[in-house]
Formats: structure tokens, C-alpha cells, sequence
């Protein structure tokens, strides 16, 4: 199942972690992405929070542009995942932007304990 450009919005999450696709024969093939990352932490919030609690794996793309030098900004969009019981796993740089990886928390059930 894949989310893309939720409800008009830029951006786009994948649920699945398939394997990877076969490189084409086609040279151009490599550097061509029908991914549109997510621009705005707004929008990137906002795609996270719409996920399903239940999900225990997905990929959010995150534009280059939100990557400012003390990462301000994916802090933001992590402590959004974290809350709802994602964590952070890795990243892969791509042409333009990030993907990055989350899992649901070990032993939890997609909800944050409350303090």
C-alpha cells in the first residue's frame, strides 16, 4: 500500500518494505523517482499522524530542503512518529531528498506509554 500526495498535499509515505526492484536496462531508468517528498514539516506531520497506529513499518520521503544543519526540522517530524510508537531506523539518500525508514517500537503496541 503506498500514501502519496495525501489529500492534495505534497509528499508521500510507502507502508512496504518489498525487496529491492531489479535496476532496469534503460540508463536513464536509475535516476528517474516518482516520489514527491514532503516540503513543509507541516505536511509531513500531518501525513504521519494520518498512518494507521496498527502499521509497523513504513518509508516517509523528506526533501532536502528540510534538512537544515542542526535538524530542527526532522526532529520535529520524528517526535511526531515517536509519539505515536515509531521509531526512526535509517535513511537513504536519493536525488533531492531523504527516505526514511520507521518500525513501531519494540514492545509496544503503536501507543506511548503515558508518564
Amino acid at each position: 500500500m503506498s500514501l502519496s500526495g495525501l489529500n492534495g498535499m505534497d509528499g508521500g509515505t510507502s507502508v512496504t518494505f518489498g525487496p529491492e526492484p531489479a535496476a532496469r536496462t534503460l540508463p536513464r531508468s536509475r535516476s528517474v523517482t516518482h516520489v514527491r517528498p514532503f516540503t513543509t514539516v507541516e505536511a509531513a506531520i500531518v501525513a504521519v499522524e494520518a498512518l494507521d497506529r496498527d502499521l509497523r513499518k513504513f518509508e516517509l520521503a523528506v526533501a532536502d530542503s528540510l534538512q537544515d544543519y542542526l535538524g530542527v526540522q526532522m526532529a520535529q517530524i520524528t517526535d511526531c512518529a515517536l509519539a505515536r510508537g515509531w521509531e526512526p531506523l535509517s535513511f537513504t539518500q536519493k536525488d533531492g531528498f531523504r527516505l526514511y525508514r520507521y518500525e513501531a517500537m519494540r514492545g509496544s503496541s503503536g501507543r506511548r506509554r503515558p508518564r
